[in-house]
């Protein structure tokens, strides 16, 4: 089960609430068909995942698998781009953003004003309390909070259908519908929801029988997410209508909660933003969960300093979890300084900046299940010369969507910072060596 909480609990409801509005805005009406496409996609990454898993894995999961494939550096090069990918998402970079929602939920429905950081904060520090004291009662709160909150979601969805009647069509699946819109772009955001699936790795250490366990919850949780993510996709873009998804869904900051409410009453939009919220902590939690371990997994090997390696009598990596923590509060300071009407903004800057580096990772991680079965003297399973190549398919796809067109205001300045965070890694790199190397002689 906490496997199953990591996986799942990533952000789903955050994905169907916020980003398919996203990727509506960008593919219009083929944005159902964008989501499918990811989702073959990031089920077949998912075995490439799980083959992985089923050889390799510590704290440290993903630079484990990138060096299994490509060497000792390449993985510890991944492991320090995917960890910023995590801080870039909800392990620091998604904390603004909670914060403005929670403000705006208790204007809303208390008619309180209530300073936005209070929530941000409040999170940050429900997200290190829980990793403290272990990764089995961070991923236990992680499930029970998405399995009470998907309810809204899934009858919201199911009710837009049935609203829909005679207008639900496979259209919306085609890429020649004249309503449609940028689909490689839609595809980075589409990849993006799915992120956050194989940080049950990180807890390999931490699960009996890990290499048959996280196969089997990596795998199955993307394609239920699949389904879910697909399913809410259908349902909005038919219910805001497939020549108007990209304008009434895509400007809509909770569209979902919009439709729940005039389909289902005032009840099912309360419902839905409170489940945005909590799922935000949930996120955070996860993604805490995998970034510090990823931290611990750096430290133990000598790449980052002693002191983040050392866990507390629970066995937790107390120090990286407090170091995360203040990464994530620094975020909170730093938002103090954007206006408020450009504060939501800085999801999309977050997401674009977390998207360009785990989908470098993805790809890596595709590419090197390839060269591992080419160099293997066994003999591999006829599906994985047939799956493994199209999980390489859908990384490339949004990879080359990050920077054709070249995105505008503000997503640009998330893909800069993501770039600027490929250089750091670098310089770190190259650092971390030398200062091995010394220590040697």
């Amino acid at each position: 089960m906490p496997l199953v909480g990591q996986c799942f609990c990533i952000g789903p409801l955050i994905d169907i609430a916020l980003f398919l509005g996203i990727v509506a805005s960008l593919a219009g009406a083929v944005g159902p068909l964008a989501v499918l496409l990811a989702s073959f996609g990031m089920v077949a990454f998912s075995l490439v995942v799980a083959y992985y898993a089923s050889e390799t894995g510590g704290a440290g999961a993903m630079g484990d698998y990138i060096a299994r494939a490509w060497g000792r550096l390449a993985g510890t090069a991944a492991l320090g781009i995917y960890v910023l990918s995590l801080l870039f998402a909800g392990a620091a970079g998604f904390t603004i953003v909670v914060g403005d929602l929670a403000a705006r939920f208790v204007h809303f429905y208390a008619g309180v004003e209530i300073p936005w950081w209070i929530g941000s904060v409040a999170v940050c520090l429900v997200a290190w309390f829980l990793n403290v004291r272990g990764a089995s009662a961070a991923t236990r709160v992680q499930l029970i909070i998405v399995g009470l909150s998907v309810i809204p979601f899934l009858l919201t969805a199911a009710a837009a259908v049935i609203h829909a009647g005679p207008a639900n069509t496979w259209s919306v699946f085609s890429w020649s519908n004249p309503h449609g819109g940028d689909l490689f772009a839609a595809l980075l955001f589409c990849i993006l929801l799915f992120g956050g699936f194989e940080t049950a790795g990180s807890l390999a250490e931490e699960t009996g029988h890990p290499r048959r366990t996280i196969p089997l919850a990596l795998v199955g949780t993307v394609v239920v997410t699949a389904f879910l993510l697909v399913f809410c996709s259908y349902a909005g873009t038919i219910y805001y209508g497939p020549s108007h998804a990209a304008q009434s869904w895509g400007d809509a900051i909770d569209g979902f909660a919009v439709m729940g409410g005039e389909l289902l009453g005032p009840w099912a939009a309360l419902w839905i933003r409170l489940a945005v919220l909590v799922d935000f902590t949930a996120t955070c939690i996860g993604f805490t969960v995998a970034a510090l371990r990823g931290i611990f997994a750096l430290a133990r090997a000598g790449h980052l300093p002693a002191w983040l390696a050392a866990t507390n009598r629970r066995g937790a990596p107390g120090n990286a979890a407090a170091l995360v923590l203040v990464c994530a509060l620094l975020v909170v300071a730093a938002g103090l300084l954007v206006p408020s009407d450009a504060r939501f903004q800085t999801l999309f800057v977050a997401a674009t900046a977390q998207a360009l580096l785990l989908v470098l990772v993805y790809t890596a991680l595709a590419v090197g299940a390839l060269r591992l079965m080419a160099q293997g003297g066994q003999r591999q399973p006829l599906w994985r010369w047939i799956v493994f190549p199209l999980a390489t398919v859908v990384p490339g796809l949004a990879l080359y969507g990050t920077f054709v067109p070249f995105p505008g205001f503000p997503e640009r300045y998330g893909l800069y910072a993501g770039l600027v965070s490929l250089a750091i890694v670098a310089v770190w790199l190259v650092w971390s060596e030398r200062r091995k190397r010394s220590a040697q002689m």
